[in-house]
């Protein structure tokens, strides 16, 4: 019997035919591995050295995963397809993974070949797509290595940043970084074109076409990085194109220009839907709990509704929401 077959992770049938877990459950998971057996349960493996421990120069029990490499670990809420990828001791014949706190089971994908370079180790590779239900914030992926009768050694640990939808820069895995001054932000529940507009103090009309408050120069050139511009981050579901989200978010990274800006939400399209439910919300920095800490407040927030009849191809500015006056 070969190592992989020992473990059930060598299986030529899909996922529900090889695991003895309902595909339901697989399915309700945090994240979900491409190609992966999933299995219900605590991790296997004893806990992670401690920072004490790997600077007394007391090793990781074997088999263990000795390398994890994840190119960012800025993960976007909803992130469909990341690629994480390590070596194990060369007893390994799998590699499961899970988040530690959360989830109901992980994930066992099989080591692959050795790594002449790195003493032999066995390399291993997993596609993961991060669930939209995962809480925004500093989370910690567990690995464990298991030879073919399904032992393990201690487990190794990753750090991750689940990003919220908003962009806060990082402010709900760092509590010290600043997040936006404000944030107006425009969702919405069906596969629709909508458009975030926003009128500035000015009288510009601002949208994903139109993505600056910063006025024009002689030139016809904005500076989206003057003190006081907000700017309109994507052009979600333009051209009925799905791109994974709902939502459109007019970023001030410092305070609004003094003034009076109106908020409209905009129908461009309505892509076959008979219409579509949206929310409008603003959201400001202010201290945090701790000393030099920030946190992200929800100033507004108002629901809305448009129907297919409601479609303009931008020829209109939409339907007026609410505004907010800068000072």
């Amino acid at each position: 019997m070969n190592r992989l077959t020992a473990l059930g992770v060598a299986c030529a049938l899909p996922l529900a035919a090889c695991s003895s877990e309902p595909l339901t459950l697989a399915l309700n998971e945090p994240f979900q591995v491409r190609e992966g057996q999933f299995r219900s349960g605590k991790l296997p493996g004893l806990p992670p050295l401690t920072t004490e421990e790997v600077n007394a120069g007391i090793a990781p029990k074997s088999p263990t995963v000795t390398s994890i490499t994840l190119a960012n670990a800025l993960i976007p809420l909803g992130e469909p397809d990341r690629d994480l990828s390590g070596r194990t001791s060369v007893d390994a014949a799998a590699v499961g993974v899970r988040f530690a706190g959360f989830g109901s089971g992980y994930w066992l994908v099989p080591t692959r070949d050795a790594d002449i370079l790195n003493n032999g180790e066995l390399e291993w590779r997993l596609e993961a797509a991060f669930g939209r239900d995962i809480p925004p914030g500093l989370h910690r992926l567990r690995f464990a290595a298991m030879d073919a009768e399904g032992r393990s050694g201690n487990q190794a640990e990753l750090n991750v940043c689940i990003a919220p939808e908003l962009p806060d820069n990082g402010n709900s895995c760092d509590p010290t970084t600043s997040p936006p001054a404000l944030v107006v932000s425009l969702s919405w529940d069906a596969p629709v074109d909508l458009d975030l507009r926003v009128i500035t103090p000015s009288g510009s009309v601002v949208d994903a076409k139109r993505p600056s408050t910063a006025p024009e120069d002689d030139n016809g050139d904005v500076d989206p990085d003057a003190p006081g511009t907000g700017v309109i981050d994507r052009d979600s579901y333009a051209h009925c194109i799905t791109e994974g989200s709902r939502r459109e978010n007019l970023v001030f990274q410092t305070p609004p220009s003094p003034g009076t800006y109106l908020i409209y939400a905009n129908l461009y399209d309505a892509c076959g839907e008979q219409g579509v439910v949206f929310d409008v919300s603003l959201h400001a920095a202010e201290p945090g709990a701790e000393p030099e800490s920030f946190a992200v407040k929800q100033t507004f927030h108002q629901s809305g509704q448009l129907l297919a009849v409601h479609a303009n191809g931008g020829s209109k500015l939409g339907t007026y929401v609410t505004n907010f006056e800068a000072r």
